[in-house]
């Protein structure tokens, strides 16, 4: 059977512990555009500061949040088993087990069912755990070690197999790459970082998660997971993880497939002479590395990265749409005043064309610290889609404009299509029409604000062609003088979106 892959949101929260919204509408909106996800709980902090004076408000909170969780734990446990279906969601049970010296940690269970455990450290939890949790995996990992963040001389890839290298909380991936971390826990550091921790010799791959506290799974932006599975369940979800056949990205579902000389992201192999070619020249022994990257908006770079050294750089080509060639359009909505909730009713029909494809980008509301004065969260599942026919979308929606100009709050919807520069883009939005070639948009974007200045608006993105979203090439490379090197994949695209993809390891036939 061959692997597909699946996407979802290993780390969101709700109102079960502190947050915002019901477990049940969690579970409802990551069903709309996911296919698998946690909603986790806040549970323990045994090195949980004493100091009354200076973290009193910090301390009472999460000590009612892990009351409330423990009280609704039951509970929690049927609605991920209500949720788990076969074939169509797979819904993980886990919960948070938080420290400043160890680092928080998500403990997930491979059922429905499980308890939750306390402990001082890592050794202890998991013997105490007895076997029955599937993982622990260290999250917001690049605040470091005594900060919340990871330790790796703690770290065992026997129940972690995976870390977290990003969330809303921002990027761990190394010291100096995007998405800087500026929450109040502080600052990320090299020694919280993968670059660090591969560097050591650690073995691990990577997910993603939103960390969101609004009961929005997949919150758009902040981290999403995909795995490599034969089929949509919770067990060949926890399997891939565990065999680390997975990667991360911030929002768009960027579809990564990585391979050196055939083992894919996340082996461990050794150099065989039957998987690799001498070179005529050296009589070295040369690696076969391939790649296939389908993004989601023009692909700014695309690096491969060994032993945390970037050997190879591609960029897309630039170039007409051809004919038959399938293009990508987004539309985007929001903006207008921040206090004010729009609902939106939107509908494209293609003319002289067909949608091939429709991918999400919805959000949540914008949570990450929830305090106790709580914030204003929408009661249903907030954004809706639907594939009319195969020319025609109709989609339904609530936003608010963007809590800062640095914080979006918009949603969209990317329309994969079938056409040509004379095929129309018909739009009827909230009472409103308007129309595009396809010619005009391959110009530029073309944006509608749906009553005039300081309104809300519909932004209809330039269309991308595949060429410029699709990159796939074979290269060789030659081993290092290291017993053992890692390869792994990370893509950015032109819009802000990342994707990295979990390292092959190989090492020398004689170490």
């Amino acid at each position: 059977m061959t692997d597909r892959i699946f996407w979802g949101d290993l780390h969101s929260h709700c109102a079960i512990s502190y947050g915002y919204g019901s477990i049940e509408r969690a579970f409802a909106a990551a069903r709309g555009h996911l296919d698998f996800a946690t909603v986790t709980g806040h549970a323990t902090w045994h090195d949980m500061p004493v100091d009354h004076e200076r973290y009193g408000r910090i301390i009472d909170f999460h000590q009612k949040g892990f009351e409330r969780l423990a009280a609704n734990w039951e509970h929690v446990q049927r609605v991920v088993e209500e949720n788990n279906v076969d074939g169509e969601f797979a819904a993980l049970l886990s919960y948070e087990w938080h420290s400043i010296r160890n680092g928080d940690h998500n403990i997930y269970y491979p059922g429905s069912s499980g308890d939750i455990i306390e402990a001082d450290d890592l050794d202890t939890l998991e013997q105490r755990l007895g076997g029955k949790a599937a993982f622990l995996i260290p999250h917001h990992i690049g605040y470091g070690p005594g900060n919340r963040g990871i330790d790796w001389q703690q770290f065992d890839e026997r129940r972690s197999p995976v870390v977290e290298i990003f969330s809303g909380h921002g990027g761990s991936e190394r010291d100096g790459g995007p998405f800087p971390m500026y929450h109040t826990m502080g600052a990320r550091t090299y020694e919280g970082t993968v670059a660090h921790g591969l560097a050591l010799g650690k073995r691990f791959g990577f997910v993603a998660g939103t960390d969101h506290h609004g009961g929005y799974p997949g919150h758009y932006g902040e981290g999403r997971t995909a795995v490599f599975a034969p089929e949509l369940s919770r067990a060949a979800i926890l399997e891939a993880i565990a065999k680390r056949h997975c990667y991360a990205v911030t929002g768009d579902k960027i579809e990564l497939s990585f391979a050196v000389d055939g083992a894919p992201m996340g082996d461990a192999i050794v150099d065989m002479a039957g998987g690799a070619a001498s070179s005529a020249s050296s009589g070295k022994v040369r690696r076969f590395i391939s790649y296939r990257v389908r993004g989601c908006d023009v692909i700014d770079r695309l690096e491969i990265v060994k032993n945390n050294e970037v050997i190879h750089r591609a960029f897309p080509q630039l170039s007409e749409l051809k004919s038959g060639e399938p293009l990508k359009v987004r539309i985007e909505w929001g903006w207008g005043d921040k206090d004010e909730s729009i609902t939106w009713d939107g509908r494209l029909r293609v003319e002289g064309g067909s949608i091939l494809a429709v991918e999400p980008c919805f959000n949540g509301d914008p949570v990450l610290a929830p305090t106790e004065e709580g914030v204003a969260v929408s009661g249903d599942t907030i954004h809706q889609f639907q594939l009319a026919s195969e020319s025609s979308l109709h989609w339904a929606s609530r936003t608010r404009g963007n809590p800062s100009p640095m914080v979006r709050g918009t949603n969209a919807l990317i329309v994969e299509l079938e056409a040509g520069p004379t095929s129309r883009l018909d739009f009827t939005v909230n009472g409103r029409s308007f129309s595009h070639s396809v010619g005009e948009l391959l110009a530029g974007s073309r944006s509608h604000g749906m009553r005039g200045w300081r309104s809300e608006m519909v932004l209809v993105h330039r269309a991308v062609p595949e060429s410029r979203f699709l990159l796939d090439a074979e290269l060789t490379d030659e081993p290092s003088n290291r017993d053992t090197d890692f390869y792994y994949l990370r893509v950015a695209q032109e819009n802000g979106q990342w994707a990295w993809g979990s390292p092959v390891w190989v090492s020398r036939r004689d170490s």
